[in-house]
Protein backbone atom coordinates (compact mmCIF):
# COMPACT_ATOMS: atom_id res chain seq x y z
CA UNK A 1 0.00 0.00 0.00
CA UNK A 2 0.96 3.70 -1.02
CA UNK A 3 1.39 5.91 2.22
CA UNK A 4 0.33 9.66 0.86
CA UNK A 5 2.35 12.38 2.13
CA UNK A 6 2.30 15.62 2.39
CA UNK A 7 3.70 15.87 -0.85
CA UNK A 8 0.97 13.91 -2.74
CA UNK A 9 -1.12 17.49 -2.05
CA UNK A 10 -1.74 20.17 -4.36
CA UNK A 11 -3.82 23.06 -2.97
CA UNK A 12 -5.22 25.43 -6.36
CA UNK A 13 -7.41 28.60 -4.88
CA UNK A 14 -8.68 31.85 -6.46
CA UNK A 15 -5.94 34.13 -5.26
CA UNK A 16 -4.13 34.20 -8.60
CA UNK A 17 -5.77 36.12 -11.39
CA UNK A 18 -3.98 33.80 -13.87
CA UNK A 19 -4.09 30.78 -12.00
CA UNK A 20 -8.12 29.69 -11.25
CA UNK A 21 -9.58 26.37 -9.64
CA UNK A 22 -12.03 26.46 -12.68
CA UNK A 23 -8.85 26.13 -15.27
CA UNK A 24 -7.31 23.64 -13.04
CA UNK A 25 -10.34 21.34 -12.54
CA UNK A 26 -10.96 21.49 -16.23
CA UNK A 27 -7.52 20.42 -17.37
CA UNK A 28 -7.05 17.92 -14.67
CA UNK A 29 -10.65 16.19 -15.33
CA UNK A 30 -9.00 14.55 -18.64
CA UNK A 31 -6.14 13.25 -16.97
CA UNK A 32 -7.48 12.14 -13.62
CA UNK A 33 -10.09 9.32 -12.64
CA UNK A 34 -11.17 11.26 -9.20
CA UNK A 35 -11.00 14.62 -7.32
CA UNK A 36 -10.98 14.52 -4.04
CA UNK A 37 -12.37 18.77 -3.44
CA UNK A 38 -12.20 20.34 0.50
CA UNK A 39 -13.76 23.53 -0.04
CA UNK A 40 -15.28 26.44 2.30
CA UNK A 41 -17.26 27.91 -0.80
CA UNK A 42 -18.74 25.51 -3.02
CA UNK A 43 -22.11 26.37 -5.18
CA UNK A 44 -23.48 23.84 -7.21
CA UNK A 45 -22.73 26.53 -10.10
CA UNK A 46 -19.20 24.97 -10.09
CA UNK A 47 -19.96 21.41 -11.33
CA UNK A 48 -22.51 22.94 -14.06
CA UNK A 49 -18.68 24.61 -14.94
CA UNK A 50 -17.25 21.64 -15.40
CA UNK A 51 -20.46 20.04 -17.03
CA UNK A 52 -18.86 17.93 -19.51
CA UNK A 53 -15.72 16.97 -17.73
CA UNK A 54 -16.08 15.82 -13.78
CA UNK A 55 -18.90 13.42 -15.53
CA UNK A 56 -15.64 11.25 -16.83
CA UNK A 57 -14.43 10.77 -13.19
CA UNK A 58 -15.04 7.51 -11.35
CA UNK A 59 -15.18 9.40 -8.29
CA UNK A 60 -15.55 13.15 -7.09
CA UNK A 61 -15.21 13.67 -2.85
CA UNK A 62 -16.17 17.25 -1.33
CA UNK A 63 -15.66 17.82 1.72
CA UNK A 64 -17.46 20.90 3.25
CA UNK A 65 -17.41 23.47 5.90
CA UNK A 66 -20.54 23.49 7.59
CA UNK A 67 -21.35 27.69 6.79
CA UNK A 68 -21.41 26.39 3.31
Amino acid sequence: MNKKTGNDLFIVDNSDDDWKVLSYLTEWSDISSRFDIATGYFEIGALLALDGKWQKLDQIRILMGDEV
